[in-house]
Order: structure tokens, then sequence, then C-alpha cells
């Protein structure tokens, strides 16, 4: 399959800074990453990131071969991928013109979880590096310990990772000879027996190993039935917060800035929980209203209104979105309008085997 993007009518894929090329600021240049930003911004925004690759894949849908290209035709990155008969991947390679990398797994039996990781990488006129990881090694040994009287679970990881000073107030990572017990989570439970609280502690960056740091506290509420209906990450009087329905879908998120501004989105459904609308609040004052409009599981238009430095906007821009499909039913062109405007056209060459 090969897909791209056409910009229509002098339009353009959207950048934040002048010299940003046209796969955007900072952006994660990682297939996954590429494929949901172009996804995102394609039904949730008025604007359009840009998308370019030729991708292979196996009987089992598995992509085995990709390469992403510039607008120029520049190849940005080349990828190979392959998988044993138990659908395990096996052998990772991806290179461009400044750099080639090779990862190959070992898996122990037919267990589905890697081993072990072989890293090969070599960078323009350098010398290759390898680098060979016991992926289980890496994760260090949790035990927990039950207390009656306080209802609560301790987590302790058993690691032997250290840190040892090296001067001048600096520190390296190191292995010590005997493991340590540090606290990584306490659960709290209610009399039901249901998570109620629970504390995570950062014991990776004890530099003295001595102390460890609170770096997460979550609170959770549940309903009649014992479903989860709200969860809130509290942060030094800061909270993230979340509530769901009885499917299981998110219905409000709220936030607390350290300016004790409140900001929350509100999410409502279709009949067939496909997500009909997403109003996004700050201070009380609508920021971001997204009405999605559908048509045999398609997004057909989406009305969208970004309030961000404009507070007296009413009206959205309208986006509608022509599909064609081909003789399998796959779609292999959207053109989005915005305004009565043709700007942007996604086109997927399909070939089938």
């Amino acid at each position: 399959m090969k897909e791209f993007v056409i910009f229509l009518n002098e339009s353009g894929p959207f950048t934040f800074m002048k010299g940003d090329d046209e796969y955007g600021h900072a952006t994660i240049m990682k297939p996954k990453n590429l494929r949901l930003s172009m996804k995102r911004s394609w039904f949730e925004t008025d604007f359009c990131r840009y998308i370019n690759n030729e991708t292979y894949y196996d009987k089992n849908r598995n992509i085995i071969k990709e390469t992403w290209y510039y607008k120029s035709g520049e190849i940005v990155d080349d990828y190979v991928y392959t998988y044993d008969d138990l659908n395990r991947l096996m052998l990772e390679k991806s290179k461009n013109k400044y750099s080639e990398k090779t990862s190959r797994y070992f898996y122990n039996g037919k267990n589905k979880n890697v081993k072990f990781k072989e890293h090969y990488s070599k960078w323009k006129d350098e010398p290759v590096k390898r680098y060979f990881n016991n992926i289980e090694n890496i994760k260090p040994l949790f035990i927990t310990k039950y207390d009656t009287l306080s209802n609560t679970d301790s987590i302790f990881a058993i690691t032997n990772n250290i840190w040892k000073g090296v001067g001048d107030g600096s520190y390296t990572r190191s292995n010590d000879t005997i493991y340590h017990k540090k606290l990584n989570c306490v659960k709290f439970y209610d009399n039901k027996y249901r998570i109620v609280e629970e504390k995570f502690f950062n014991y990776e960056d004890d530099l003295k190993n001595k102390k460890i740091y609170l770096n997460g506290h979550l609170k959770y509420e549940y309903d009649s039935y014992g479903n989860i209906i709200k969860k809130t990450n509290v942060d030094d009087g800061k909270f993230y917060s979340y509530m769901m329905s009885d499917s299981g879908k998110i219905i409000k998120e709220e936030k607390k800035d350290s300016f004790g501004k409140t900001s929350y989105t509100v999410y409502n459904y279709t009949k067939d929980q496909k997500l009909e609308r997403e109003t996004s609040y700050y201070n009380d004052n609508v920021s971001l209203d997204i009405r999605f409009e559908y048509k045999d599981n398609y997004i057909t238009k989406v009305f969208y209104l970004d309030k961000f430095g404009q507070q007296n906007k009413i009206e959205p821009t309208v986006i509608t979105f022509k599909y064609v499909f081909d003789k399998k039913n796959n779609w292999t062109e959207i053109i989005k309008n915005v305004d009565g405007k043709d700007l942007y056209k996604w086109i997927r060459k399909i070939e089938y085997y």
C-alpha cells in the first residue's frame, strides 16, 4: 500500500516554526507516531499533518517492510521486519542516509515475551556499536506484603541498581553486589477489598540510595456494581481525574493546573458508542468544541470550534470528508473540505495479493 497526502488550493502541512519540514516541529519520526499524528489532525482539527509511505504486509497483516518519504521523494527511514511461525517479531532493521540499526529478538520456547534483545547501530563514519540486553533482568523482581490492620498492600522492588558518587556532586548508575528492597507502590483497600487509593514511589532516582520519592497518587471511586466511575490523579494540589460511563467510555476529564485554574473535557457518544461530541472548558469557558457526523462507520462531517486566543468566535469551521472506495470497500481517497474549499487529499493505492 502506498499512501500520501496532497495539498490543494495552496494549502500546506501544519507547521509551528519557520524552517520546520513537512512533518512538523520536533516530531518523533517513528511510524506509529507519524500515523497517529496524521489521523488526529485529519479528523480532529481543521488543518493537516503530513504522511507519505509505502507499506507491505504479510498474510497475518504484520508490516514486513515500510519506507517513509519527504515531499521531495527523499527517504526519511526504511524499515524491514521479520516474524517467525508464531507471529513473533524476530528482526527489525531501519536505515537512512545517516545511520543503520538492527535489532534481533530472542524468546524462551513458545513464550510471546522477549527474553533477549541484540541491537546494532552504526552512524555515518563511525564503527558499529553492539548492545545486548536480557530484557527479563532489566525488569526488577517485585514482592508484595499485605498489612491486615491498615488494609494495604506494599509492593517492593528487589534490585541491585544503585547510584555511586563520582565526585563534584555527580553520580553514575552501578550494580551492587547485593540486592536491596525498595518501596515501589502502596495500595489502599476499602472494606470491600476494592482499591481506593494508590501511591507510587520512584526508587530509581534515589541518588544516595536512602530515600524514595512519591511520583504518583491515584484515587478511585466506584458505582454500586463495583465499576470504577472516577479516577483522580493527585499531585501537590494539582489533580487529573476522569469519569467513566457504564460502557467503559470516558465521559469527563478534569485537570487543575499549578495556578489553580481548572480545565475539563466532556465527551458524548452515539447509541453505537461512536464519539459524537468533545467539548473542552478552561475556567468554565469553552475552549474547544468538536462535533462529529457519521455514515456507515465513517466520519463524514466535523464541526470544529477552536476558541484559543479568540473567545468571541462562535461559528465553527465546517469540515466535510468525501470518500472514494475500491471494490473491496476500502477507501482509496478522502478529500478534506474546510468551509467549502477542498484543501487536502489523502490517497491510498492498495495492491492485493
